[in-house]
């Protein structure tokens, strides 16, 4: 389905009156969302998704060190991930945007409220053919100051690199002139994480002008998850009999 058409359809479910004569959709899906909540849950929901895409895009959340730049990822990189985040970038989808981090966001502004939020660039290519900022649209209901302080040189996607270009990352993420960087403690926003190398360089860039770095990816590689990574402790639980999901405690 065309993009265009997704959006027509896509009704926020505290949309005004003249916008509840579309019947609100799954952003995901497009199922109808009647019938899927309770009035007080109707009311409160905010991620926009039916059940079954909720189950699917569940988050588990895991702790990764990146030599000495501690990681949080969201979700495995698998391939509805994979899929969504191709028909949200080159299909141009936009209405996916608020999907990404939804389930996740209270827990990242209880963590990161008082942080510097630094995003990971695009290329300027890539941004010019799209026409917009995909992260920068994934986080534009947070709330939060968006910092973008690196540029690309050049189209250059990890997955695509052999190994002897990704230890060559320095030459492609740089800082911008003259911008003014974050101070204090930053946290670094990606949404895929294959190797770790470019969250690794950009840390290298920053660590001298801040008091302290993390990261953060919407979702990582699963040999990351695999090799690496460890359930974090104090996320408690999953989604339970009532279909909600755990918290995670700070």
């Amino acid at each position: 389905m065309y993009a265009e058409e997704r959006r027509s359809q896509t009704v926020h479910p505290r949309a005004g009156k003249d916008e509840r004569n579309v019947m609100p959709r799954c952003r995901i899906c497009l199922k109808p969302l009647e019938g899927q909540y309770t009035f007080v849950q109707w009311l409160l929901q905010e991620e926009e998704l039916c059940n079954e895409c909720l189950m699917r895009l569940r988050p588990e959340p895991r702790h990764l060190h990146l030599d000495d730049l501690p990681l949080t990822a969201y979700y495995r990189y698998d391939e509805f991930m994979e899929s969504l985040l191709f028909q949200f970038k080159e299909g141009r989808d936009v209405a996916l945007a608020p999907v990404f981090f939804s389930q996740v966001m209270k827990q990242m502004k209880r963590r990161y409220r008082r942080w510097q939020w630094v995003l990971m660039p695009s290329s300027d290519e890539r941004r010019m053919t799209r026409g917009f900022s995909p992260l920068r649209r994934m986080l534009a209901d947070s709330g939060m100051m968006l910092y973008e302080p690196f540029y690309k040189t050049g189209d250059h996607k990890q997955s695509s690199m052999d190994r002897v270009h990704r230890t060559q990352i320095s030459t492609v993420i740089r800082l911008k002139e003259e911008y003014p960087l974050p101070s204090g403690r930053v946290v670094l926003i990606d949404d895929v994480c294959t190797t770790g190398a470019t969250l690794k360089h950009a840390y290298q860039l920053l660590k001298e002008h801040t008091i302290k770095v993390e990261a953060v990816t919407c979702c990582a590689h699963p040999l990351l998850f695999e090799t690496m990574a460890q359930p974090l402790r104090h996320f408690a639980g999953r989604r339970g009999k009532d279909g909600r999901h755990g918290k995670m405690v700070q």
